[in-house]
């Protein structure tokens, strides 16, 4: 059945399909895409899908797919694309037996014409030959006593690939995913029609792209009060004649009330194959895009036509008007010339992608509202278009990188189909409001192998290039970890005794945070029952484990039983996270102005590093980390060197013991007349050592001292203490209330 949109009508594709593994590769010589082929032997598979979720599982190579269809009658006459929204990883297509051509990569939308190909009011015949093969790289073990002196045995300790080339990030080669850190990093294989596929009829012209770019206008440095919308709109006359009609725009209030509504109705020419024109429009009084925390997320729709009456082809795209800025002095973000601190959140929704449900992106962002996160970092993947939709709504600035990741070739020819892909993703995402700036590729540094190839040197430069070219507005970074951009995971993948203090912090920590093993009921969902307990450490490795993470850098103890283990590791994690928080916050802007934890929950069944595992449980660190990423803060510095997070916290008698407490407060309004209190108690009775309460205001998007502790430890205090903090408003509402542990031995 078709449905119509304006000018538009669709139908789609997806259903039951049917497959065929062909692990020989044999399936072109065997004639698959012919029409009439028997299909009878073919199993069928509900479609769009990801393999690894169906009876296919862990497969790479070849899978075969077949559908049948009827040419609507309503489409005779009418421009006919057949568009696939996304194919992991690569796609050759057949239509009635004819060739329609090929699509690499996993993410971008592509489509094929088929107006003289498709069989109007009979049955047609679409098949896929869908390839997702293994990489061919070759994976070398990393020769560092600090990898290899484990109890694993020799595949699962820690290996490298040499050079990969296909084009996947997260999905081919990372950390936490099947295979891990292991000989066998590839497993748990991505692969499938992961997307709708639609067939669309249109006019004799066709609506190819549009780009809208919005300024606000300035003249002498600061803001007139408008804004300009330009949009690029690219045509298709796919007649042999030259066409003379009329393109028209008309510009709404998507989410907001306002009476302010652009209309542009301009005469056109256009000449037969690929036309260009550029519409553009003043609004006088904008109502700008910015994050939840700062104000509204006000979105507009452009609705878009080609024809006296749109009868051609007619779209409606979304965007918002704002102004993101980069500062290359400080690293710092400026969102309509107000700076902004980004408390921050790394998300992955699966590795698995069709099982992503609106509604499921629907609850993970409103459970980031609540723990007042307002951006978000993509690294190494793309998220559903549905995902980009509710950030452009919900007021969340996405950071989105391109996916490559760790050590990929340098060729000359891997560049050029990186920078193909490139073009692609920022295309897809331009028009909309939530994205704020973007990197090409996710740690092109990182590698435990002698003589790695120049990515960062070669690849990454061409990356950006091909960025610009479709987006020159936005700040688009190398890669990670330069150009003020840091990973701070200490315990995880810096030693946990680190000294925090005498470490060099950049302004962007793109990756803080820890890891630690999901709960029991999980983890049984991960690891086979034989190998839980001891642990079988290669069962463990493989599942994202990370033995010499664990007990080299985070120094965790194992304890004398399974449930003592899952909860030492996770309350190191619990604390680390949220110390990290305290010290980062403490340092906003001097330098730090983004922070991003790695990251919101586990995107395959891992031992991962996620808030949230991929069974839907929550580690401790979830409630210990919405304690502390509020917009108001209150914490402690202690009086300790060297400075290290995580771990129990030592004082001795007639030692001093002197605590800072910092106020950060992102807001940007003074907290006028506010209370902040603290007490410094014996956790095991509720009698204060010390105490006090305080009246004072704080400035606006700012972190400052506002109190000292010092308590001379007298020698009958050995136990457990605690400092308890709150600050409240001057209307009595809580801001925050935070507490630091600490031990007289």
């Amino acid at each position: 059945m078709s449905i119509k949109y304006g000018a538009r009508e669709f139908v789609d594709l997806g259903g039951v399909w049917k497959y065929k593994v062909d692990e020989t590769d044999q399936g072109l010589k065997a004639d698959y895409y012919k029409t009439g082929f028997d299909r009878s032997d073919w199993k069928e598979m509900k479609v769009p899908n990801n393999w690894y979720l169906t009876e296919v599982g862990d497969y790479d190579g070849a899978v075969w797919f077949a559908t049948t269809f009827e040419g609507p009658e309503s489409f005779k006459g009418k421009e006919v694309t057949l568009k696939f929204r996304a194919v992991d990883y690569i796609a050759d297509v057949w239509l009635n037996g004819e060739y329609l051509g090929l699509h690499e990569g996993y993410f971008a939308p592509f489509e094929f014409n088929v107006t003289d190909k498709i069989r109007i009011g009979s049955e047609n015949e679409l098949v896929v030959r869908n390839n997702s093969p293994r990489d061919p790289t070759e994976y070398i073990l990393v020769d560092n006593p600090f990898y290899q002196n484990t109890p694993m045995s020799k595949p699962y300790k820690r290996h490298w690939a040499k050079a990969l080339t296909t084009i996947k990030g997260h999905l081919v080669d990372a950390m936490h995913r099947p295979g891990a850190m292991t000989s066998f990093r590839q497993d748990g294989n991505t692969g499938g029609i992961w997307q709708t596929v639609e067939l669309i009829a249109r006019g004799d012209v066709q609506i190819k792209n549009t780009k809208i770019y919005t300024q606000i206008v300035e003249k002498n440095f600061v803001s007139d009060g408008t804004a300009i919308v330009s949009v690029d709109v690219e045509l298709n006359n796919s007649t042999d004649r030259i066409i003379e009609t009329k393109l028209n725009m008309k510009i709404n209030p998507k989410n907001f009330k306002g009476d302010e509504v652009l209309e542009r109705i301009r005469d056109v020419q256009l000449q037969p194959g690929h036309n260009s024109f550029k519409l553009v429009r003043t609004l006088q009084k904008p109502q700008l895009w910015w994050t939840w925390d700062h104000g509204f997320p006000h979105l507009y729709s452009a609705e878009i036509s080609v024809g006296e009456k749109g009868e051609y082809d007619g779209i409606v795209e979304t965007f918002g008007v704002k102004k993101i800025v980069h500062d290359e002095a400080t690293g710092h973000w400026y969102l309509n010339d107000r700076r902004l601190f980004l408390r921050g959140m790394r998300y992955f929704s699966s590795q698995y992608m069709s099982e992503i449900t609106e509604e499921r992106l629907n609850a993970d962002l409103g459970k980031m509202l609540d723990m007042k996160i307002n951006s978000i970092r993509i690294g190494s993947h793309l998220e559903l278009s549905t995902f980009y939709d509710l950030c452009d709504e919900m007021g969340f600035l996405v950071w989105q990188v391109f996916p490559l990741h760790y050590c990929y070739s340098d060729s000359d020819e891997l560049i050029e189909r990186a920078a193909f892909m490139m073009r692609e993703m920022v295309c897809m995402l331009y028009n909309h409001a939530s994205i704020g700036m973007w990197s090409v590729f996710k740690e092109p540094k990182v590698y435990a192998l002698p003589n790695p190839p120049n990515n960062y040197g070669r690849l990454c430069h061409i990356m950006r290039e091909a960025a610009h070219t479709v987006d020159p507005t936005r700040w688009v970074h190398l890669g990670d970890y330069d150009e003020g951009v840091q990973n701070l995971m200490l315990g995880c993948c810096r030693p946990g005794e680190q000294n925090l203090k005498k470490t060099h912090i950049e302004p962007n920590i793109v990756e803080f945070g820890c890891h630690s093993i999901p709960c029991l009921e999980s983890l049984k969902k991960i690891i086979p029952e034989k190998d839980l307990w001891p642990p079988n450490w290669d069962t463990w490795e493989y599942w994202g484990f990370f033995y010499n993470l664990h007990f080299g850098y985070g120094k965790v103890e194992m304890g004398d039983s399974l449930e003592e283990f899952i909860d030492n590791t996770q309350s190191y994690e619990a604390h680390t996270i949220k110390e990290q928080i305290e010290f980062f916050r403490q340092r906003k802007y001097s330098p730090v102005g983004s922070m991003y934890l790695y990251y919101w929950s586990d995107p395959a069944p891992v031992i991962g590093s996620g808030l949230i595992d991929y069974f839907g449980k929550p580690y401790k660190a979830y409630d210990e980390m919405k304690k502390v990423y509020t917009p108001v803060l209150v914490s402690l510095e202690w009086n300790k060197d060297p400075y290290i997070i995580g771990y129990e916290k030592f004082w001795k008698p007639n030692e001093t013991f002197m605590g800072k407490v910092w106020i950060t407060n992102d807001h940007h309004e003074d907290l006028k007349d506010a209370v902040l209190s603290w007490r410094l108690v014996r956790k095991d009775g509720a009698k204060a050592v010390l105490d006090r309460e305080m009246i004072l205001s704080v400035g606006s998007d700012s972190s400052q001292v506002c109190d000292t502790i010092v308590w001379e430890i007298p020698e009958d205090a050995k136990g457990k203490h605690q400092v308890l903090m709150e600050l409240k408003s001057g209307q009595g509402e809580v801001l925050s209330k935070n507490y630091f542990d600490l031990t007289v031995t």
